[in-house]
């Protein structure tokens, strides 16, 4: 169930965003929701993958809680161009894992 709030939006903004549903004949509390969820939903992005470079979250938690599977992580690092957050210890262990 939606909730309503209450937000103040500078007004030459607003402008621009009644002008855009306007001339789209979009309702403009509907595009608002539809803008603050992707928004939301970057930063989220955003904010876990700064995580996992701080090593606070493993890769699998990431692609768990983003709902991601590893090549979409690898891909999201690429893009952000972040590194993987691996060691020297990292690459000897799995070079001693039996084929």
């Amino acid at each position: 169930m939606a909730k309503p709030t209450t937000i103040r939006i500078p007004e030459d903004l607003l402008n621009e965003i009644d002008q855009f549903v306007q001339e789209s004949k979009l309702d403009r509390s509907a595009y608002l929701r539809e803008v603050l969820r992707k928004g939301f939903s970057l930063d989220k992005q955003d904010r876990l993958l700064l995580k996992y470079v701080r090593k606070e979250l493993s890769q699998m938690e990431v692609c768990n809680e983003l709902k991601w599977d590893p090549w979409e992580f690898l891909t999201q690092l690429k893009t952000r161009n972040l590194c993987l957050n691996l060691e020297l210890e990292d690459w000897l262990d799995a070079a001693e894992l039996p084929s």
